[in-house]
């Protein structure tokens, strides 16, 4: 079929990512002359012509948007109509939707060319921080808070043939749900988002309960949910520290804490800091070994603590995979240590044949070095290789390494 725009296999890698640009580029146009087309119908009050209260109820059901959709498109259709200066920086790509939204509270006749200027090119989190630089906000103070039971809780069962009950806090219909207050993000959960410290489940947590929002310069407000028994930790560690920190601050508290943990973490990991043995990392050989000592059991990737040292020095801590144009990936979550000649091929554990990479590109790499396929029928397959870990983790569950049965291959260096 001539309009199956969504069958790409014929095209060759370099055609795909050029006509994946080309795309965007009519994509961005394209919202910049949508927001510009309801400004005007809001001008000129068609959608009141065609018997719609609002022009978020004509966007809903007339044009179909989800009402997210159109909410942040109307706010931006009328950020534009006060600052057309946004109309070309949007359709070039210099300033996206949500990046003008965060901009938007702040925005003035005086200001406007200035802001706009600094936002150009900037992610959503830089736009954020660039904000609170320009227009700090004051500490937010330390809370802990209960929160309500969940509504869906109490009515996951309900009664036979009972009449539903709206929830507590429903959303308002399409019909009667104006769009008059700035959103710079989609909706969260109903839960409140004002006291300081939650972080629901990830699969049901919206994506601001994790967000780390910038209030001023070099100042973060942080936002989590914590159960009893955290809470009670925070409390004891707050009042045997009350002699170095008056106020109670939970900040300092979090920031010692930390140390700590970053400081194990860098330990059981890589081996910064730990214990030198003087048989670490040496192995036994027939001089040496006692008649009645058996091999070390270790696995046949082991990497010794000295090379994982050196090679946390020389890559720090991001991932190293660089792409044909010489940029970096910026990951630094789920690092994996990882064989450039795999293990299975050959490939030693010393410092120069070890990298650090993100389980995405490390992923990547195996699929480069045997293929998908057979990277697929061993992960089907895999039986991970487990060791007790200080915390009482498994050594699967806590990001290291993995070994394929299918083939005896090594998949994913990542201990």
């Amino acid at each position: 079929m001539s309009d199956a725009f969504w069958l790409l296999d014929h095209l060759s890698n370099q055609q795909l990512l050029d006509s994946l640009g080309q795309v965007l580029r009519r994509q961005r146009r394209s919202l910049a002359e949508l927001v510009a087309h309801l400004a005007e119908v809001e001008e000129r009050r068609l959608h009141l012509e065609a018997a719609h209260c609002s022009l978020f109820d004509y966007c809903v059901r007339q044009l179909h948007m989800s009402e997210d959709e159109a909410c942040r498109r109307i706010e931006l259709a009328r950020l534009t109509r006060r600052f057309p200066a946004l109309f070309p920086l949007l359709a070039s790509g210099d300033i996206t939707l949500s990046a003008a939204l965060v901009l938007k509270p702040v925005l003035t006749s005086d200001n406007h060319a200035e802001l706009l200027e600094a936002a150009r090119r900037k992610s959503i989190r830089e736009t954020r921080e660039m904000v609170a630089a320009r227009f700090p906000s004051p500490d937010v103070p330390s809370t802990i808070r209960k929160l309500p039971e969940p509504n869906t809780v109490r009515a996951s069962a309900p009664a036979p043939h009972s009449t539903p009950v709206a929830p507590l806090f429903a959303a308002p219909t399409p019909a009667t749900a104006p769009c008059t207050t700035p959103r710079t993000d989609p909706p969260a959960s109903s839960a409140p988002t004002d006291p300081p410290g939650a972080v629901a489940p990830p699969s049901v947590a919206p994506p601001s309960a994790h967000r780390i929002e910038p209030i001023a310069t070099e100042r973060y407000k942080l936002q989590l949910t914590i159960d009893a028994s955290l809470k009670r930790q925070l409390e004891t560690a707050r009042d045997l520290l009350r002699h170095a920190n008056p106020s109670g601050d939970f900040a300092p508290i979090l920031s010692r804490a930390l140390d700590l943990l970053v400081a194990e973490l860098l330990r059981h990991r890589f081996g910064v800091g730990a214990r030198r043995k003087a048989n670490r990392d040496r192995k036994l050989t027939p001089a040496n070994t006692p008649a009645s000592a058996s091999p070390p059991s270790t696995p046949a990737t082991h990497i010794a603590h000295a090379t994982r040292r050196a090679v946390l020095e020389r890559d720090g801590l991001a991932c190293t995979w660089v792409d044909a144009s010489g940029n970096r990936c910026s990951s630094r979550a789920w690092l994996e240590l990882d064989h450039r000649q795999p293990h299975g091929k050959g490939g030693g554990s010393d410092a120069e044949n070890i990298r650090l990479l993100c389980r995405a590109h490390n992923q990547l790499a195996a699929e480069q070095a045997y293929g998908r396929a057979h990277i697929e029928r061993a992960k089907a397959t895999r039986r991970p290789f487990r060791r007790n870990t200080p915390s009482g983790r498994t050594a699967a569950t806590d990001g290291h390494a993995v070994f394929s049965r299918a083939g005896g291959e090594h998949v994913g260096d990542s201990s």
